[in-house]
């Protein structure tokens, strides 16, 4: 797999908060849990940020 196939930033993007709440509840480790409530938090401050701006 090439590196410019894919690229990190439009595969987050299209998660969302349920969806990476979902992973975080499956993951097998605590590495992987940190992870994903890293992901989940960036979420919501995107989203808190629209709210903020309107």
């Amino acid at each position: 797999m090439n590196k410019d196939d894919i690229n990190l930033y439009d595969v987050f993007s299209h998660y969302s908060y349920s969806q990476l709440k979902e992973m975080f509840k499956k993951a097998k480790t605590k590495d992987e849990q940190d992870f994903y409530m890293t992901l989940s938090n960036l979420v919501l401050q995107k989203e808190q940020a629209k709210v903020i701006g309107k």
